[in-house]
């Protein structure tokens, strides 16, 4: 059973579809923040956004057909660029900042460039791990895992909008949801 990767993408699918149900609705996730015990909630989180994409690679199925040397250096290349973009943003909104209502909002560093790093850290550490382990099925999930990430984003933007107003609109329309925006500038001639 744990070798199969239905199953693991199960586990996911249930905890997304939680966590959708708690981001749907503003007090669910303020009655959520305040009486479920943090440790509860990061073994939930990690069950649900860090187990599956971890796990996924080492079960069975077909394998992403690239040679091994390169799955490997791209594997690792995506790998520790995602620990990188995750440990700078954490470093700039600290430890499960939406459990703790941090004040403000950040909006320079990594924030400056992507609305959401700490989820193109997740994404890009899914297929990562995917590639490295050539796995076909987990480099599949992480496709999903990247476009699902847009519905809990949808939702934690309409909070973020509801607490900041018109600075969040501000900061919306100048950076990039999860990937970098490209601005070309009008040129005065």
């Amino acid at each position: 059973m744990l070798r199969s990767p239905l199953f693991w993408v199960c586990v996911y699918l249930m905890g997304y579809i939680t966590v959708i149900v708690i981001f749907s609705s503003a007090k669910r996730l303020n009655w959520v923040g305040s009486n479920i015990p943090k440790p509860l909630m990061r073994v939930f989180m990690l069950s649900t956004f860090i187990a599956p994409p971890v796990i996924l690679p080492f079960t069975e199925g077909p394998k992403i057909t690239i040679p091994t040397p390169a799955a490997i250096a791209v594997g690792i290349i995506l790998i520790a660029g995602s620990f990188i973009i995750r440990i700078i943003a954490q470093r700039l909104i600290g430890a499960l900042s939406a459990l703790k209502g941090k004040a403000e909002l950040i909006t320079t560093g990594i924030y400056g460039i992507s609305r959401h790093p700490l989820y193109l850290g997740n994404f890009i550490f899914a297929a990562g791990m995917a590639i490295l382990f050539r796995s076909m099925y987990a480099f599949l999930f992480s496709i999903l895992y990247g476009i699902l990430y847009l519905l809990i984003i949808h939702f934690e933007e309409r909070d973020l909008f509801a607490k900041y107003g018109e600075e969040y609109a501000k900061y919306r329309r100048d950076v990039g949801m999860v990937f970098p925006s490209i601005k070309i500038s009008k040129s005065k001639y």
